[in-house]
């Protein structure tokens, strides 16, 4: 066979361990489909190499280097990364994976290519199939100098981790990826690969040539003796007359300043007369994929070097990924100026710094422009020399920084105390590697990678900060992340707030006052101060709705922090697949009586998630029931009920749900019915009994019928917080005060988190045994 450019015996080379294609046979299918989408994907014959000989590579009597030399000759590589694969001991590993990139490295396209649309790919396109172990991860990134990126063909339900199939549902699917697309995606993905390189190899910038580029901005040298064209000779007497007007005018200017004067920075300020700054992500031109994750790393440290400025409007990493994932522009990727711009646009930032970082082993520079992002006119631009392998990045970026406001003539930054990023961030270039792509998988919400990322930074580096507070945001969000490791990534970050960017150390505050010191008033104050910050990402305004809805009830105010999620997703132009961001937006909706809403950010939301549309239909019911349309409420109900047989969730969970959504909408014959019925099916589950005796003790129903349930849950465990803050509040429904204060007390002692409910029970106790004493 022969591939499609001249001198490469194939297009594609597939690479697997035989462990991996056994019983269904997953990688030859896999294969045979793939080639199929090739056939419809590209006009010509594209040839694909696959050993499909029932061991382990070639046999030992063959000559490894020989045989695979020339079939190793091809265009793109693509290993079928599983558990099993990261191997050093593998012949896939060492003899194909391995050998490829040391030899594409050193042809005539080099490892990394250019792309039609200018982003720049790896010709290795990994196609994952297992979520891998951290070792596993570390050792394939070793290799391939970035993190695995690739298409990934993984089904995952709780407890399962296997290859994806074509029979798989992807609404089951907690990826929501479908193998069809994904096969179609991977076609794609080696079509622009391919067009890239047939596009030839791409120019290297070297220190030898005869202009100077700082990323875009190309400046002609021109030669001091170089003498004049005949033809402008003439023009020296018009000049002279040019040179007197400009004299004069110079003079005015001297006496008259107040008719000249003029900020030469108004066109780039905004209407609050501040600077708006987008900082993007610089490009890598040194030709070593193992610095790409600096792409991200140079531009965040700009971020939070410029960000405690009051004369600068500096957009922060949450608000720059969206805008970078609206683009579907990756980190690993080139980032040109044209995309740079466009990017900064839809942000609606002023102006914008881009640039490119080259150099290799222990020298490179690092050069930035300053661009008006209406204009496109480079304002400013400047070059540091060090070496980014090092802690000498640190000073890299300082530098940067310190021009950048020299030019702007801005007031010195220091009227933050304490926070200087050269002392916050770690020496160790490869703690800062590990927290960046940690970072990434974060606000990309891909939380349990991005929290391992996060946790190998910070075993480099225990005094790294900013790592805790994405180690807390992470475990807060994660489905998986245990309340427990919440709480203390969370007093981590609070015991050294000083040392995160001061648009975070509010959000740092916000969460310690739930979690730690309890305060409402702290909560309120925070989230007033948060809602003015500047950060403008999705997961921002989420946490912050949340917490107006869970700590404070002010559904109003939760409800005014979800609608700007959604406006952020709307202007963004896609949807907003995180199911709790739904349940939470409807919960706010419910509470605040705007039913007309809550039925249309339902609708919204099915269209978002379908995968989790039980989520939806639940609320939809409730926002049917309470505008009193039963025949709608019954017939969504219907749909509810069909999505939980499908997945399976038992009776007595179901009962619980169900009468969830009747003592929701004040139904409380169905709601006590269906509460007896889940604790009838386990009454020695803590849950059956909590959940019965709180809906009768919290309606008034049956108090001392659920006082009897209290003391019998916590006769199994006396240490149950919710069963001993529902003794409390019936004791003060039954009028003993006294006795409800010290349980009250107790409970609101060991309570994990600022709970609202119990808090006010506890404070009409108090004002009731103050009453009886007077």
């Amino acid at each position: 066979m022969s591939g499609i450019i001249e001198g490469y015996n194939y297009d594609i080379f597939i690479s697997y361990r035989q462990k991996d294609n056994k019983g269904d046979r997953w990688v030859t299918e896999f294969v045979e489909n793939l080639k199929g989408e090739l056939e419809s994907t590209f006009k010509e014959e594209i040839s694909v190499y696959f050993d499909i000989n029932p061991h382990d590579g070639l046999l030992e009597t063959h000559d490894v280097d020989a045989s695979l030399k020339e079939k190793l000759k091809c265009l793109v590589f693509i290993p079928i990364i599983s558990r099993t694969y990261c191997d050093p001991k593998s012949f896939a590993w060492e003899h194909e994976f391995i050998a490829f990139i040391e030899q594409a490295s050193n042809d005539q396209f080099g490892l990394k290519v250019k792309l039609p649309n200018g982003n720049v790919a790896s010709r290795v396109l990994p196609v994952r199939i297992h979520d891998l172990d951290i070792e596993d991860i570390k050792q394939c990134e070793s290799v391939l100098g970035s993190v695995i990126r690739g298409i990934e063909f993984i089904y995952k339900e709780p407890g399962v981790n296997k290859p994806l199939t074509y029979d798989d549902d992807e609404k089951k699917n907690l990826n929501n990826t479908k193998y069809r697309i994904q096969v179609n995606k991977t076609a794609l993905a080696i079509k622009e690969i391919i067009l890239g390189l047939k596009a030839g190899p791409s120019p290297q910038v070297t220190d030898k040539t005869q202009r100077k580029e700082f990323a875009g901005l190309s400046i002609e040298s021109k030669k001091p003796d170089e003498e004049q064209p005949e033809g402008k000779k003439g023009k020296s007497r018009v000049l002279s007359g040019t040179l007197i007007l400009a004299l004069l005018l110079i003079v005015a200017i001297f006496f008259y300043p107040k008719i000249f004067k003029r900020d030469k920075f108004d066109e780039i300020k905004d209407p609050d007369g501040r600077i708006s700054i987008a900082i993007l992500p610089f490009e890598n031109l040194t030709g070593d994929s193992t610095l790409n994750w600096f792409q991200k790393g140079i531009s965040s440290l700009i971020i939070n070097g410029l960000g405690n400025s009051a004369e600068l409007a500096v957009f922060d990493d949450h608000t720059m990924h969206e805008m970078m994932e609206r683009a579907n522009v990756v980190y690993t990727a080139g980032f040109s100026p044209s995309v740079a711009r466009e990017v900064a646009k839809k942000a609606k930032a002023e102006t914008y710094i881009s640039g490119n970082f080259q150099g290799r082993e222990d020298t490179y520079w690092i050069m930035a422009n300053l661009v008006n992002t209406e204009t496109g006119n480079v304002l400013w631009t400047n070059k540091v020399e060090g070496n980014l392998r090092s802690s000498v990045y640190l000073s890299m970026a300082d530098s940067l920084c310190n021009e950048i406001k020299n030019y702007l003539e801005l007031k010195a930054l220091g009227d933050v105390a304490g926070y200087d990023f050269r002392e916050v961030y770690p020496t160790s270039a490869e703690a800062y590697r590990h927290f960046i792509e940690g970072m990434n998988l974060v606000l990309a919400q891909n939380l349990e990678t991005g929290i391992r990322s996060l946790k190998m930074a910070y075993e480099i580096d225990s005094t790294f900060t900013l790592v805790s507070f994405y180690l807390a945001l992470a475990n807060n969000l994660s489905n998986q992340g245990s309340f427990e490791q919440t709480l203390f990534w969370t007093n981590k970050a609070f015991l050294s707030k000083e040392r995160i960017p001061a648009k975070y150390q509010t959000w740092v505050e916000l969460w310690h006052a739930c979690l730690f010191s309890k305060n409402f008033q702290d909560i309120n104050r925070y989230c007033t101060q948060l809602q003015g910050s500047g950060i403008n990402s999705r997961l921002f305004w989420f946490d912050l709705g949340a917490t107006y809805c869970d700590f404070l009830h002010n559904y109003n105010k939760a409800v005014e922090a979800f609608e700007k999620v959604l406006a952020i997703t709307t202007e963004r132009g896609d949807s907003w697949k995180f199911p709790k961001f739904w349940d939470r937006f409807l919960l706010a909706l419910h509470r605040s009586g705007d039913h007309v809403r809550e039925k249309q950010v339902a609708d919204i939301g099915l269209n978002a998630i379908p995968g989790y549309s039980n989520w939806i239909y639940y609320w939809q019911s409730i926002c049917a029931f309470s505008l009193g349309d039963t025949l709608e409420a019954n017939k969504i109900l219907e749909q509810y009920l069909a999505k939980h047989k499908e997945l399976g969730t038992p009776e007595r969970t179901l009962n619980r749900y169900l009468s969830q959504i009747y003592e929701e909408t004040k139904m409380m014959d169905q709601a006590e019915m269906l509460r007896r019925k889940e604790y009838e099916i386990t009454p020695q589950s803590l849950g059956s009994v909590y959940y019965l005796a709180n809906f009768l003790i919290m309606n008034d129903i049956g108090i001392e019928e659920g006082m009897e349930l209290v003391l019998k849950g916590l006769a199994i465990d006396p240490n149950h917080f919710n069963l001993l803050r529902l003794k409390g509040i019936g004791l003060f429904k039954q009028g003993e005060h006294e006795e409800a204060l010290k349980v009250l007390s107790e409970a609101w002692d060991k309570s994990p988190y600022a709970e609202p409910v119990l808090f006010r029970y506890l404070e009409e106790t108090r004002k009731a045994v103050a009453s009886q004493k007077n």
